[in-house]
């Protein structure tokens, strides 16, 4: 042993060897004291395989470790872990924090995203002393957490293979494949008829054409008859305003007859009995001088010149009474007429419609007509012989009165003889007045007759004005409301046939041009359908082939899956852990 050492520089190079050793583990742990270091919580619901000293990787990178594992404090069950990281480690709002392993060995590491480079920092935007980075599950976890349910999906699915596969499905795959296979020999007959019904849209193209030949016929035909309807309806038009008028005049010829009428029976009542009762008195009164004549002749020649004055003015009434008997007649005659004429236009009017009043206008019309034909056959024979008779009477009681005036003072001694002549005179004028009253009865007879015959006139008119009063303005008015609606109808139709001849005409223009259409498409549809013959069904032949390679190889297929179905769906290789 040495006793004489140098204790010092033995000192000296322990204490340098130390010196180095621990420079050495400093650079081997590569220690850096200048490097400043941020701290993050992150929360996990397992850490398996992760402990203290753990690296921490941002984006792959390693940038610090873990430097404490625990519980969360809120005893939420999850698990928190503070990790250390380089201050300068852009960790954002937006990164996520998930546990990885690396490589085969289990070994866990804490990886952080970088996060969407817009969102601002982490540190600078949380208000907790160590911000917390929102936890995800990496892919491990992922499988390891949804295994189960992929297998549980996985088996699901082999079985509901199994049953698409089945005895049953199998028969009917077969059952489609040969229809299709039919479906592919009929594919060619198919094509031709297709070919047939190209030439069949030809042919109807061409009977498309003359059929459109024919509806412009139809158009020109149509547009005829709805000319000849115009003037149809015109014709209608003028011949109901034609019956308005035959109507308006019907019943100015009524009012007219009835004016008549009244006038000839205000005649009768009023004028004809006076006369006929101052003819009378007239008689009497001249039958009374020619007594009191007959008795004294001077008397009589006194009393014989008042007779005859009182003559002369009844023979000037009676010859006004005759005139006006002769227009009174005239206007019978002319009232008849006008009867005849009303009657003939009321007949025609309501042939078809008053039945009952055209039969009792008729027997009115008879009877007037028949009382006419008596007043007129009257007139004729026997007012001539009254005229005659009076004026005979006239002149011979005038020549009486003159002969008398004139032999008066030469015949005071032939009173006998003048009394004689003045009785035969008397006589005669007595005869002729006889002759006259009895003309007059049977004039007054005729009168009668008349006077019932237009009472019955009077009745038959009453009914026609009852008529036209009550059925025939209901059905004027009706007629004018049809013929107003008519009207409006021919307006209408007026209106509408131009609005019709264009719609027609844009019709067959549309027709046309959807003919030309259809030869077009024809024409254009026939090179492709051609084509399609010559080289698309060789390649439906060709898929028909491919289709039954295909269902051989699923058929393979799915016996593969059959006799093995795990090592099909979860491969044949053994994991690597367990070589």
């Amino acid at each position: 042993m040495e006793t004489r050492a140098n204790y010092v520089l033995i000192g000296a190079f322990t204490l340098a060897g130390f010196v180095g050793l621990l420079l050495f583990f400093v650079w081997f742990a590569r220690v850096e004291l200048d490097r400043q270091y941020d701290y993050f919580d992150i929360e996990f619901e397992t850490v398996s395989g992760l402990s203290n000293a753990s690296d921490v990787r941002f984006s792959g990178f390693p940038v610090g470790q873990v430097v404490d594992v625990g519980l969360a404090p809120d005893r939420s069950g999850k698990v928190r872990v503070r990790v250390e990281i380089a201050a300068d480690t852009p960790v954002r709002t937006s990164s996520v924090a998930t546990i990885e392993s690396l490589g085969v060995t289990g070994v866990s590491f804490v990886g952080i995203s970088s996060g969407d480079p817009r969102d601002p920092l982490l540190s600078d935007s949380s208000d907790q002393t160590i911000p917390l980075i929102r936890s995800g599950r990496s892919v491990l976890q992922t499988l390891s957490e949804d295994a189960p349910t992929i297998v549980e999906e996985v088996l699901s699915v082999s079985r509901q293979l199994g049953e698409l596969l089945g005895t049953e499905n199998q028969e009917r795959v077969a059952t489609i494949l040969q229809n299709v296979e039919s479906a592919s020999a009929n594919l060619e007959q198919t094509l031709a008829d297709f070919s047939s019904v190209a030439d069949t849209i030809a042919t109807s193209s061409s009977e498309l054409v003359a059929f459109t030949g024919k509806l412009e016929e139809i158009s020109a035909a149509t547009e005829s008859v709805l000319n000849t309807a115009d003037t149809t309806l015109e014709s209608i038009t003028d011949f109901a305003h034609r019956a308005e008028g035959t109507l308006d005049k019907g019943d100015a010829a009524l009012d007219s007859g009835r004016t008549a009428l009244d006038t000839a029976n205000r005649f009768m009542n009023e004028e004809l009995p006076s006369l006929v009762a101052d003819l009378q008195q007239t008689t009497e009164t001249l039958r009374q001088q020619l007594d009191q004549v007959a008795g004294d002749a001077s008397d009589t020649m006194a009393e014989f010149r008042t007779a005859g004055s009182r003559a002369t003015e009844f023979i000037d009434t009676a010859e006004q009474t005759l005139a006006l008997a002769e227009t009174t007649l005239d206007e019978i005659s002319t009232a008849v007429e006008a009867v005849e004429v009303a009657a003939t236009d009321f007949d025609i009017l309501v042939t078809e419609s008053g039945t009952e009043l055209v039969s009792e206008t008729r027997a009115f019309v008879a009877e007037a007509s028949r009382v006419a034909t008596s007043a007129a056959q009257i007139a004729e024979t026997d007012l001539p012989a009254i005229m005659q008779d009076i004026r005979t009477a006239t002149e011979t009681a005038a020549r009486v009165v003159e002969t008398v005036g004139a032999d008066l003072s030469a015949a005071a001694g032939r009173t006998d003889a003048i009394s004689a002549e003045i009785g035969t005179a008397v006589d005669a004028v007595t005869e002729t007045f006889t002759n006259a009253n009895e003309t007059l009865g049977r004039l007054n007879t005729a009168l009668k007759t008349g006077d019932s015959a237009l009472s019955a006139a009077d009745k038959a008119f009453t009914s026609a004005d009852a008529f036209l009063t009550e059925d025939i303005g209901p059905l004027s008015d009706r007629l004018r409301e049809t013929l107003d609606r008519l009207d409006a109808a021919i307006a209408e139709v007026t209106e509408d046939v131009p609005v019709i001849s264009a719609e027609l005409r844009s019709t067959v223009e549309a027709a046309s041009a959807a003919f030309n259409e259809v030869n077009r498409t024809a024409a254009s549809i026939g090179p492709p359908l051609r084509a399609f013959s010559n080289e698309g069904l060789p390649q439906f032949s060709h898929l028909a082939r491919q289709a039954r390679d295909l269902v051989t190889n699923l058929d393979k297929l799915v016996q593969r899956i059959e006799r093995d179905p795990a090592r099909y769906f979860l491969g044949r290789d053994e994991p690597v852990y367990r070589r």
